[in-house]
């Protein structure tokens, strides 16, 4: 890859008052031909596309990258953004919380902080999995999509793959908060009648609070989950099978668009 002929290229198609090209750091190859995806701002604001190759290539095979490339942009980035929402909570203040409500009942009994010491290890248990995906591909891109700096049909379908699991993960967890909500505040009012929220850090304590607090956010997310509700009581491979079939139905539907702002090739 030669990056200095390839930062030429992408300046070449940047318009007056765009200040920025950004080039995606990986290809997608056709007839041996590497082609890369450039984005186009203007401060933030998206302006365009292009997509560009160190030497001559066939328009049409640029057009047939560009809608690999952009594919996996997209959904690639949805992986980012999820990324950076998920990974902000640690499994271990769940389990934090649930060794003090386990000391608690070693001694006590307590029907209340039972259920919900039950609830709170499911939720710990819940995390773990999805955070583990998230970390797995994370470190899959670093070792292997940038070091090896291209993509290919495979790429495409691995990273479908893991945001079918995410998504499953993702609505299992949603599911739990909104159906045992009222168990867990329960808990916590219990908590607080016998000052075991008193031994929880501060951080742990805040987020138990934001737990029990409200599942609207919870809420709007499972409405998103639609498909992956009605599919949950399917085999797991089955579901992400299913998943994986929708992603590439919502690449189809969005290609038009994205082909609009495709200013290079025309």
């Amino acid at each position: 890859m030669n990056l200095s002929t390839l930062k030429i290229e992408a300046n070449r198609h940047k318009k007056f008052l765009e200040n920025k090209a950004l080039m995606n750091p990986y290809s997608y190859r056709v007839n041996n031909v590497d082609y890369f995806l450039v984005v186009y701002k203007r401060n933030e604001k998206f302006k365009g596309y292009a997509v560009i190759a160190e030497k001559e290539f066939c328009v049409n095979d640029a057009k047939a990258a560009f809608e690999k490339l952009i594919i996996y942009n997209v959904f690639v980035n949805r992986f980012f953004e999820i990324e950076e929402a998920k990974m902000k909570l640690s499994p271990d203040s769940f389990g934090n919380i649930a060794v003090i409500l386990e000391q608690f009942l070693e001694t006590n009994n307590n029907s209340v902080l039972l259920v919900g010491k039950d609830i709170i290890r499911k939720l710990e248990q819940l995390l773990t999995s999805l955070q583990n995906v998230i970390k797995d591909y994370s470190h899959y891109y670093d070792c292997k999509i940038l070091e090896d700096n291209e993509i290919d049909d495979d790429e495409i379908e691995k990273l479908w793959r893991t945001l079918a699991h995410i998504n499953r993960e993702q609505y299992l967890q949603g599911r739990e908060l909104i159906e045992k909500f009222d168990e867990l505040r329960n808990m916590f009012n219990e908590m607080k009648i016998h000052g075991l929220d008193k031994e929880l850090s501060q951080y742990d304590s805040t987020v138990l609070k934001e737990l029990t607090k409200s599942i609207k956010d919870t809420e709007r997310t499972i409405k998103s989950l639609n498909i992956e509700k009605e599919i949950a009581p399917l085999p797991v491979e089955e579901q992400v099978k299913m998943l994986i079939e929708e992603f590439k139905k919502v690449a189809r539907e969005k290609l038009p668009i994205y082909k609009q702002d495709l200013r290079y090739p025309k």
